[in-house]
């Protein structure tokens, strides 16, 4: 923790775009201890050791996150240069914009510090510490947002780095969720999550690399391949990195070669999965129901791709966010990776 003074400080010149200059600094500084006010107000003997925070991306059903009481964050996102604001698009809204605005770029905004001190603040009234898990920091903002936030919470703030999205980002977490249901401690619930970090993937068959391309997630060379050849991509999610598995002719390939690549992941271990489908349920459900068949799977759901996602992955895009039991395996060889490619 830095001093308080100065961190209001910092927090105000980092958000002056936001804060509409020095004008805000004294808001800000008063929101900041009125947060430590109401934390140190509520008796210790009502506070849950370790609550969760995470962000829109990983994608959560709505359910869990009431279960689990986690907090999320809210990714804004902007199409053909007009942002919308958290909420104000439903997913079948948002993934017909990006059907009628090929030629429009979609992107995604990091949340503002401001925006986990509001969640984090609300968090310290019910909780003495905050787990915040988040979409992989390499590739987006958000990491470094949370942690900025946590220089200036009212409560300690420890930030994993997932090096993911959707599910496999939203199991790491559940499961540190699950261990503070259990009123474990900080320490505790931070080694769970840290310990099943190296556990997820997502794993995700595009219709077009269009919008990964837009989005600077794939390289420009990859829209000439796809124009010429119509391939469909499956690609990967891990470690910090977006890795191009195999490329489809077909939907009923792609497919295929999707259930493959988890097989030889995973194998008989125990398996908790999400199927993330953005336009067109029923393809997410038999692909869930394929999977119910031939993994052992302890949980399994169905959620639709989240808005963070999908302005890169775009329309007709299908994942699968996993998270195996047991000792995760070896990386994929760069020989493993060729022979994936050329099928």
């Amino acid at each position: 923790m830095i001093p308080l003074k100065k961190g209001l400080e910092t927090y105000a010149h980092s958000n002056s775009s936001s804060l509409q200059g020095q004008k805000q600094a004294a808001p800000l500084r008063h929101r900041v201890l009125s947060g430590v006010l109401r934390a140190s107000a509520v008796s210790s003997s009502k506070l849950i050791p370790v609550a969760i925070v995470t962000d829109s991306a990983a994608g959560l059903p709505a359910a869990l996150v009431r279960q689990y009481r986690i907090g999320v964050v809210q990714h804004a996102v902007q199409i053909g240069g007009r942002s919308y604001k958290p909420g104000a698009l439903d997913a079948d809204t948002f993934y017909r914009l990006l059907r009628d605005s090929t030629s429009l770029p979609a992107t995604t905004s990091t949340p503002s510090i401001g925006s986990f001190l509001a969640v984090y603040e609300r968090v310290a009234e019910w909780a003495r510490a905050v787990v915040s898990v988040h979409v992989a920091g390499e590739q987006s903002g958000t990491c470094n947002a949370a942690r900025l936030a946590g220089e200036h919470s009212p409560i300690p703030v420890r930030v994993i780095d997932t090096g993911t999205t959707a599910m496999a980002e939203g199991f790491v977490a559940l499961e540190a969720a699950r261990m503070a249901l259990k009123a474990c401690s900080l320490a505790e619930v931070v080694e769970r999550a840290r310990a099943v970090v190296p556990r997820v993937e997502l794993l995700a068959l595009l219709e077009s690399v269009d919008y990964a391309v837009r989005g600077g997630r794939l390289a420009s060379a990859a829209r000439l391949v796809n124009s010429i050849l119509k391939i469909q991509p499956v690609v990967s999610v891990k470690n910090n990195r977006l890795a191009l598995l195999a490329q489809s002719r077909s939907r009923a390939m792609g497919l295929r070669r999707l259930v493959e690549r988890l097989k030889s992941r995973v194998g008989e271990q125990p398996l908790h999965l999400a199927v993330h489908y953005s336009d067109d349920e029923e393809e997410g459900r038999q692909l869930l129901a394929t999977l119910r068949e031939q993994f052992n799977c302890v949980e399994s759901f169905l959620a639709r791709v989240p808005m963070a996602l999908g302005v890169h992955d775009g329309p007709g895009s299908l994942g699968i966010g996993y998270y195996v039991e047991g000792s995760p395996d070896a990386p994929v060889t760069w020989r493993e990776q060729i022979r994936a490619l050329l099928g």
